[in-house]
């Protein structure tokens, strides 16, 4: 009795499981860079909401007629944002509120994300679990994109200086250490 047994043979799947392997190995690289662009859009679109934010605190705080600064802006975000004496928002617990913590209640009250948000100091940059690392000086919050800085590539900072107002978003390059490039 023949039998007329149909099917693939040995090595016409191994040439089918090379193949699939050779366009993984050039399909991988091309997913992961759509992934690392998404983020960049994802935080650059993030930064162009607070700065737009910014831009509209200013705006309402100047129509109310207010000339110094106020504790709550009616009509803004929860209605809790103060300002700084020139009237850019400052935190969500009062125009007396320390810089350090202004600057985490100032990114949840002006803006809508997922993006987590800790204060991390510059040491703690490439171990840190957060999306958005932040500190400050003086009058200014700065805000620091983790994901590329722990990959050490180029990555987005937004600097906010709550007495003018001005905000400047820079690609920045840190190091191993956390220290930034000049």
């Amino acid at each position: 009795m023949k039998s007329d047994e149909k099917g693939f043979t040995l090595i016409e799947l191994v040439i089918v499981i090379i193949i699939l392997g050779i366009l993984a190995v050039v399909a991988i690289p091309k997913f992961i860079n759509l992934q690392d662009d998404a983020r960049k859009s994802a935080m650059a679109g993030q930064f162009a909401a607070f700065e737009s934010a910014v831009s509209l605190y200013h705006s309402g705080w100047a129509a109310a007629g207010n000339s110094t600064a106020v504790e709550k802006l009616a009509g803004f975000g929860q209605g809790d944002v103060a300002s700084s004496p020139t009237g850019f928002p400052y935190s969500t617990s009062g125009t007396s509120t320390h810089p350090f913590t202004a600057c985490e209640e100032l990114w949840h009250g002006i803006t809508t994300t997922d993006f987590t948000i800790a204060a991390v100091t510059d040491s703690d940059l490439m171990t840190a679990d957060v999306d958005i690392a932040y500190t400050y000086r003086a009058d200014e919050c700065i805000y620091r994109d983790l994901y590329f800085i722990q990959r050490g590539e180029s990555t987005k900072v937004m600097e906010y200086n709550f007495k003018t107002g001005a905000i400047d978003i820079i690609d920045a390059f840190y190091n191993a250490d956390g220290s930034l490039q000049p």
